[in-house]
């Protein structure tokens, strides 16, 4: 009878699943992760010799290729998506195929297969605009202004409705990522402002006194390694808005502490954005079942971005991997896969 538990990871080769698959296997946990790759396999490089880490190419609406990932696993943690407002209006029908459709089919499959546990990352960007005078808690209205958003909604609703006794989903509305990966996005605003205030030693920000829950992408993969953890009949069917109530921080904030680390900064602010979020988020319910506090502050994710081009850890190629044209040309070139 095996003891050793193994997890499905979808999308596992971008910026979160790059850092939790390392987690997991340092947690004794087999891996098993599905990633079509439209950033490449960079990522990954380095797991292939780890006899309990299996890569398999796919798209997460192929029920042929999910059937053979779900077999034998006992958790899912389902990353894949198209992440984020922008990639998300450059490629609309996509996004909505992938993270709403795959979603259902995934969750459906997972099911019937016998999964133990389907963990959901989904955003607390569900919020969308909220009194910045008080935080948003689970039961807050949501309020998306975004077709990503929205994805997350009708994903979050379907999933709920299929979770029971034996299958048991988690939804986890995570805050805004930064910091180092595997796989490091820089269309996020703490890793975007360490990367223009090295090159530019300028920033432009919009709308400064907006709010956000800020994330370090470690910290993503160690709450989702304690909801792995957690005996699955008290978190069943529940929604979490997984973070740390102590980051919650305005533009103004964030740079304010990068000032710190360069004090020749030229900041200029622009009263006004497209981008219309603004929300502050309660994480008590989180907190007090789990009892983990952050590892990582927004100043240490600064610093780690920072340090990682001066020694050319990361370059200017890996700011460029993140441009939208690598999304549109990979769906151009790669139809086939989303017409089935």
């Amino acid at each position: 009878m095996k003891s050793r538990k193994t997890c499905l990871v979808t999308g596992g080769a971008g910026y979160v699943g790059s850092t939790l698959i390392r987690e997991l296997l340092a947690s004794d946990y087999n891996v098993r992760c599905i990633d079509m790759l439209i950033y490449g396999d960079k990522a990954l490089k380095g797991l292939s010799n780890n006899p309990r880490f299996e890569f398999i190419f796919g798209d997460i609406r192929d029920k042929k290729i999910l059937n053979s990932c779900l077999k034998d696993v006992d958790f899912v943690i389902h990353l894949a998506a198209i992440v984020g407002d922008k990639p998300c209006q450059a490629a609309p029908e996509s996004a909505y195929q992938i993270n709403y459709f795959g979603t259902k089919i995934l969750g459906e499959l997972a099911k019937k297969s016998g999964v133990n546990k389907f963990i959901f990352a989904s955003t607390c960007s569900n919020y969308g605009i909220s009194d910045p005078n008080s935080y948003a808690t689970e039961e807050s209205k949501l309020n998306p202004v975004s077709l990503y958003a929205e994805t997350k909604i009708d994903c979050e609703k379907f999933l709920s409705s299929i979770s029971d006794e034996k299958f048991s989903v988690v939804n986890l509305r995570f805050g805004t990522a930064y910091g180092m990966s595997f796989r490091t996005r820089f269309d996020l605003t703490v890793n975007s402002f360490a990367y223009e205030a090295l090159t530019d030693k300028k920033i432009v920000i919009f709308s400064a006194d907006t709010w956000r829950p800020y994330v370090h992408v470690l910290d993503m993969s160690k709450i989702i390694l304690k909801m792995l953890e957690i005996e699955k009949n008290k978190i069943k069917g529940t929604i979490f808005n997984a973070g740390f109530t102590n980051q919650n921080l305005t533009k103004r904030n964030i740079v304010e502490i990068l000032e710190k680390i360069i004090p020749d900064l030229v900041i200029e602010y622009v009263p006004f954005s497209e981008d219309r979020r603004d929300y502050k988020v309660k994480f008590k319910k989180f907190e007090d079942l789990t009892k983990i506090t952050n590892s990582k502050t927004v100043n240490e994710g600064y610093r780690e971005i920072l340090d990682a081009f001066k020694a050319k850890i990361l370059t200017k190629k890996d700011y460029d991997s993140n441009n939208l044209k690598a999304l549109t040309e990979f769906f151009s070139e790669k139809k086939f896969l989303f017409d089935r």
